[in-house]
């Protein structure tokens, strides 16, 4: 196991000692990109640090190398006791090797550190969420414009869709909680961003980075921000309207407006981050009749009861809730998550009212708001109070006489409501089941009909590029034509002459000089059956209807090659050779 002990050293460079295997193998003072590389070639497991706030301040390079790293890097604290102080490394250093040392530069400082982890002192902080960022991006720029533009960011586009439905299907089969924000430019999609909820490590198992010409796609953790655990337990309404800009509502359970803020891509762990300082929600809702997934994924993840209402809330009611609330919100995404709060806290208000009035003389004020919260939860008001009870810590026990606002049914009649209940949402389930499937057949439908569009586009193009080719080239040929026309006219009786079709001959032998043959296709046809007749395709130029065109020159040409090929192929006169030996002229 390798570990890396560092600590900072004046300038922003660092000061580092690697301890491996039982002894420090290389150290020194570097810069946070050099120190980035050591990660890579030893595999370091574990980074002790004297101050982990240090990292953040001064060596953000690093923490976003250890967020992209393949494997999760374990972060010790080595000052930080187990019970939350700290000591100085110089009192560990005593303690641990009894030595006595006074004042330590960075590099000695990062040697102690890297020994000290190695032996187990410190305590093991957390550097990064249990989240993690898969981000489709595109990798290449259409801002220059030019004629393809559009074609490049619709294939950008296709791209980046289907790479994400990959995704997508992946993190599903493998049952990760994910928000899925998609980021548009002028109607094109320009990244597709996944906050899985899982750690890196499990992520990376399903989805591997990746980089191509046109995409890439990233993998990383995100860095560890406010605590997820609430600072306070007072209990609230959060009102959220999801979508590219997220916006969200804190109500406590008297209706009081405590915040409204509306931020681009606020996944859910964001938002609880967010909501924690306030308190804790016990109610999410939303100002629509049928909640988004990502309301109820939120829901669920904070263990609040998800309110929406009977109708969706017109954009008069919710600016009259506005009014009511004299809260000003900046933008219409606090207008309309402050609307769903609103609505949700009139929705219980009465109970919450009956609470106050009744109780708020026994209770204590934590005491009515636990009650209020079991009143959110599905408990009547009775049970709610007598849980709230047991919550007191009283010196004596006193008895409170609770009116119960209807008489306890039998058990066998509350088992029959339950199940009426079940059934109820079974049914509710079905529906909404049904209705997914439909959405999913209509989605199937829509993304071949894009496919077939996008095959069809690119047939049509390769043929628009074929077209042009064979225009170049006809615009070539009718170029050649055109000379070929103007040198006919020019050198019309010296070189060219026109023949009838009628003045051809069908040459089987034997013919004269100057016979044009139209059934000879070559000299050496006209050589093997020893005829004089030049071949019509190697003369004409130029056919008009039933005229040719023919030049004198290939005619000539011809002719003499004919002429030179028969001398050269003609038989022996072995009489006329015996008689001249017999003579002695040979």
């Amino acid at each position: 196991m390798a570990i890396l002990g560092i600590d900072i050293a004046p300038g922003g460079s660092f000061g580092y000692a690697l301890w491996e295997e039982g002894e420090i193998i290389e150290k020194g003072t570097t810069d946070v990109k050099e120190l980035a590389k050591l990660f890579k070639k030893y595999k370091i497991e574990t980074l002790a640090v004297d101050n982990v706030g240090e990292l953040f301040q001064y060596a953000k390079v690093l923490v976003k190398l250890l967020g992209k790293l393949p494997y999760v890097v374990d972060v010790v604290e080595v000052t930080r006791t187990q019970n939350g102080g700290f000591r100085k490394v110089e009192e560990l250093v005593g303690e641990f090797f009894n030595i006595e040392i006074g004042r330590i530069n960075p590099e000695e400082t990062a040697f102690y550190l890297a020994l000290l982890a190695s032996r187990g002192v410190g305590t093991p902080v957390k550097l990064f969420e249990e989240e993690t960022v898969v981000l489709v991006y595109r990798r290449i720029s259409t801002t220059p414009g030019g004629m393809s533009r559009n074609r490049y960011m619709r294939n950008i586009t296709h791209r980046i869709k289907s790479t994400a439905s990959k995704i997508e299907t992946r993190l599903k089969e493998a049952r990760l909680d994910y928000d899925l924000f998609i980021k548009e430019e002028s109607g094109e999609v320009t990244s597709a961003k996944f906050i899985v909820y899982a750690n890196r490590e499990v992520v990376r198992r399903y989805v591997k980075p990746m980089r191509s010409v046109d995409i890439a796609i990233a993998v990383y953790s995100t860095p560890a921000r406010r605590s997820r655990e609430p600072t306070t337990n007072r209990y609230l309404i959060l009102g959220v309207d999801p979508g590219v800009v997220t916006g969200l509502a804190i109500l406590t359970l008297d209706g009081d407006v405590l915040d409204t803020v509306a931020r681009r891509s606020f996944s859910r762990g964001d938002i609880l981050r967010y909501v924690h300082q306030w308190g804790v929600p016990v109610v999410v809702a939303t100002d629509v009749k049928e909640p988004p997934e990502f309301v109820k994924k939120l829901a669920a993840m904070c263990g609040s009861v998800l309110y929406s209402p009977g109708r969706d809330l017109t954009t008069e009611e919710k600016s009259q809730i506005l009014q009511k609330t004299k809260w000003r919100a900046s933008t219409s995404h606090e207008r309309d998550a402050l609307a769903a709060a609103y609505k949700a806290y009139l929705e219980y208000k009465p109970k919450f009212e009956k609470i106050t009035r009744e109780f708020g003389n026994i209770l204590k004020f934590d005491q009515v708001e636990y009650a209020k919260a079991l009143v959110v939860r599905g408990f009547s008001i009775a049970q709610a109070v007598s849980e709230a009870l047991k919550k007191r810590d009283e010196e004596k026990t006193r008895v409170i006489y609770v009116t119960i606002e209807k008489p306890c049914v039998k058990h066998d009649d509350f088992l029959q409501s339950r199940v009426k209940a079940l059934e109820y949402e079974n049914k509710k389930l079905f529906e909404e089941l049904e209705n997914l499937r439909h959405e999913y057949i209509k989605i199937k439908r829509q993304l071949e009909d894009e496919k077939w569009r996008d095959v069809k586009y690119r047939e049509l193009q390769t043929r628009i590029d074929n077209l042009i080719q064979i225009l170049h080239e006809k615009e070539r040929e009718l170029s050649k034509f055109k000379e070929l026309v103007l040198d006919i006219l020019l050198n019309f009786g010296s070189k060219y002459r026109l023949v009838h079709s009628d003045e051809l001959f069908e040459c089987k032998g034997g013919e004269e000089v100057g016979v044009i043959c139209r059934n000879l296709t070559s000299i050496e046809e006209s050589v093997a059956r020893r005829s004089l007749g030049v071949p019509l395709n190697l003369v004409a130029v130029l056919q008009l209807k039933d005229f040719y065109v023919i030049d004198l020159d290939a005619v000539r040409q011809c002719q003499e090659e004919i002429k030179r090929k028969l001398d050269g192929n003609k038989p022996l006169d072995l009489k006329k050779l015996l008689e001249q030996y017999r003579r002695g002229l040979i």
